[in-house]
């Protein structure tokens, strides 16, 4: 069964998000329980060493910090605490984008139940039985824990200008919209991002089935990645050439 979640782009592409495994999640829960405690320890020997023995001292530098570590951190650092950054994963919505502050707030409030209550022994359950790896937080919240994608470079999005020698293989590129690049570029972008989803290279076949049959050209021998970089890439050089 494919659990992995649908991102609508603005082209109305569908990329595909896996959600993060259970032991990713755990590894990125004991990196930030080891950070918390060391910072509580290193704490309580700095005012050990101060002769602080307040008790609203302690509950101000100690226990609010570590009560509210992982609400701030993933509202102020896009779903990631440092454990999920380094583990390469963040909260997401079910739909892929950026959880809301009630959303944040639901799963903080519930991983009471989840973590701290039972010693992780529900969470551990609950995202080992559920089909999208969730908590009970994330169950309440609507959202999930994914991998972090890939950042895509500037130099893998934008095409350099072409020289003005440069003839295009396919001159009836000009007769494309916009919205058709856009959604040309996007269909690239998301095989640099997934290479070896088959869905990707689904998607990039019937893209350029429905060039060829928009354009009237006939099949082309060219392979659906390199037909479609031939295509935006010639659209591009004739738009700026006679636009």
């Amino acid at each position: 069964m494919d659990d992995r979640l649908q991102i609508q782009t603005a082209q109305n592409v569908a990329l595909a998000v896996a959600p993060a495994g259970l032991g990713e999640r755990i590894l990125a829960w004991a990196a930030d329980t080891a950070l918390w405690v060391g910072y509580a320890l290193l704490l309580f020997w700095l005012l050990g060493r101060a002769g602080a023995d307040a008790e609203w001292l302690v509950v101000l530098l100690v226990a609010v910090p570590v009560l509210l570590y992982h609400l701030l951190f993933e509202v102020f650092f896009d779903g990631q605490t440092p454990g999920k950054r380094l583990l390469k994963v963040r909260v997401a919505r079910l739909d892929g984008a950026q959880p809301t502050l009630g959303q944040y707030l639901v799963r903080w409030l519930l991983r009471f139940v989840d973590v701290t209550m039972t010693s992780g022994t529900v969470a551990v359950v609950a995202v080992g039985v559920t089909r999208r790896a969730q908590r009970l937080g994330d169950l309440a919240a609507g959202t999930t824990v994914i991998r972090q994608r890939r950042r895509v470079r500037l130099a893998e999005v934008l095409y350099p200008p072409t020289p003005p020698e440069y003839v295009p293989a396919v001159p009836e590129a000009e007769a494309l919209s916009d919205a058709d690049v856009q959604t040309l570029r996007a269909v690239l972008v998301r095989l640099r991002l997934s290479r070896r989803d088959r869905r990707s290279s689904a998607l990039a076949d019937r893209a350029k089935q429905a060039i060829e049959a928009k354009l009237s050209l006939g099949p082309s021998p060219l392979p659906a990645p390199e037909f479609l970089e031939t295509v935006v890439r010639d659209h591009t050089a004739l738009v700026d050439r006679y636009g």
